[in-house]
């Protein structure tokens, strides 16, 4: 365990992009609040740790591996987390909590949160009036229909 003094403004950025890039799961977390969270470790890649930059977008190198990975969307890990969360999205209205768990994924994780934003931008659901904590999101099952075939997930 670790008990660190640091502005979470400055270590969420390396834990989201960690995370975005497979090599953290978040386990446990009670609040959307970047405090008392459990991750667990998916890859273990050698005695270097990868590194994040930020520059022109999110990169995270694996100085183990000579792996990169761009953060921008099109990275099949990133690709396939979205066509994950598309497919969790069968019903309507569905709370943020209602996709998570549908997907298996924790409903404060990062994933949750970036590729959600990026579905309302893309038109693909529509953000409603929170319901006491729950945020409420209509689909739009046409638009993420042709987003899931974009994507290459739909049958």
């Amino acid at each position: 365990m670790m008990i660190l003094e640091v502005d979470r403004h400055f270590l969420m950025p390396f834990f989201r992009a960690l995370e975005l890039s497979g090599y953290l799961e978040l386990e446990k977390s009670a609040t959307d609040e970047f405090k008392d969270r459990h991750y667990k470790l998916l890859r273990s890649t050698g005695i270097h740790s990868p590194v994040v930059l930020k520059k022109p977008c999110d990169i995270v190198r694996d100085e183990n591996t000579a792996e990169e990975f761009v953060l921008d969307g099109t990275h099949p890990l990133q690709v396939t987390d979205k066509i994950r969360l598309l497919q969790a999205m069968y019903k309507n209205p569905m709370t943020r909590s209602q996709i998570a768990k549908s997907a298996g994924m924790h409903p404060y994780s990062a994933k949750i949160f970036r590729y959600l934003d990026e579905f309302v931008e893309a038109g693909v659901m529509q953000r409603h009036e929170r319901t006491g904590n729950a945020r409420i999101y209509n689909i739009d099952r046409v638009k993420r229909l042709h987003m899931l075939r974009a994507l290459g997930g739909a049958t």
